[in-house]
């Protein structure tokens, strides 16, 4: 019979003074397969501390009453890695669902929780609803691609983006286009404006906490309320075909549109509101030349969103001549 050598496995874990000093065979067997089981024993305990650590994580997620634990637990949970090589967990929340659940504890604290969590058994995702609307609208974020701690608010229905959220970046960022396609033109065809309302409430909400509670750069967009808010429009160029048809349509409702003395547009409404169209560089020397919308009212509470809701024929207006005056949107993030 052939006197074949026997190779002996060592496993790559496993240490050098697990080695046989001897070179016998049975030794070495013994030792490798043990170095081989302590390995993946180790490894084992490893996979279930880390699962430890998830739920710890979960556990402030769902019941802190602390507004920096409950933003430092969801950081960690939207980039955290459970499953291991050697330990899978079947049934899991997705990245995405921890950004919803977030914003509803963010609500919670703020006492001002007006949106319903729910959870798809078809889709096995949470998303949300807003009760004004039912379930005509289907919300849930989509993770931006090459970003652990980035995601777009997304109406699963339509597709429209209404914002961007990035934990990390510590940015929020709201889509002037998309917010005016689905609660404009789409829910605004089939609901009172006491119904979109609460909506509307609820991104601005949500806005002002993370800018107030973690110091977030906002840009609230045409849903911004402040005097001080000014709406680029896509045309940086005086957009005097759309002011001509402005001229028109206001006379019509009996709103006389007026010129001030720097080549700005203004447009005084009902209710102490003033609508006003200028460049903004020549009020502001230091800026670039940009044609902006303006809403000024003596409380701050009027925004551009709401100034379509409230007359007829500016959103009218607006949604003809979106070619150039639609407001701009961050470019880096739509």
């Amino acid at each position: 019979m052939a006197n074949d050598e026997t190779i002996t496995f060592y496993p790559k874990n496993s240490k050098e003074d697990e080695k046989p000093e001897n070179g016998s065979q049975k030794s070495a067997s013994s030792l490798s397969t043990r170095g081989r089981l302590i390995s993946y024993n180790d490894q084992l305990k490893e996979s279930l501390n880390s699962g430890l650590k998830f739920t710890e994580l979960l556990d402030t997620l769902i019941q802190t009453k602390n507004t920096d634990e409950l933003f430092e637990a969801a950081m960690s949970l939207v980039s955290y890695k459970l499953d291991t090589a050697y330990l899978v967990f079947p049934q899991q929340y997705s990245r995405a669902d921890y950004y919803l659940i977030f914003l509803n504890r963010l609500l919670e604290l703020h006492d001002n929780e007006h949106i319903v969590l729910n959870s798809s058994e078809h889709n096995h995702e949470l998303y949300h609803e807003y009760p004004s609307v039912g379930m005509s609208g289907y919300f849930v974020f989509k993770l931006a691609e090459g970003n652990d701690h980035g995601a777009y608010y997304t109406e699963v229905n339509t597709g429209d983006v209404l914002f961007y959220l990035d934990f990390k970046q510590r940015v929020l960022r709201f889509n002037s286009h998309d917010l005016t396609d689905l609660l404009v033109v789409n829910y605004g065809s089939k609901f009172d404006y006491k119904a979109i309302r609460p909506i509307e409430e609820t991104l601005l909400a949500i806005g002002r906490y993370l800018k107030q509670d973690y110091g977030f750069d906002v840009d609230f967009n045409i849903l911004d309320p402040s005097n001080n808010a000014l709406y680029p429009i896509v045309d940086d160029e005086v957009p005097q075909a759309a002011l001509d048809k402005l001229f028109i349509k206001a006379a019509d409702v009996h709103y006389m549109l007026k010129s001030g003395q720097h080549g700005d547009a203004i447009l005084d409404l009902s209710g102490d509101i003033r609508l006003m169209l200028f460049d903004r560089s020549v009020f502001d020397q230091d800026k670039p030349s940009q044609w902006v919308i303006s809403v000024r009212d003596k409380d701050n509470k009027v925004s551009w969103f709401d100034i379509l809701f409230k007359f007829d024929f500016l959103r009218d207006w607006y949604l003809n001549n979106l070619n150039s005056l639609e407001i701009k949107s961050d470019s880096l993030y739509f």
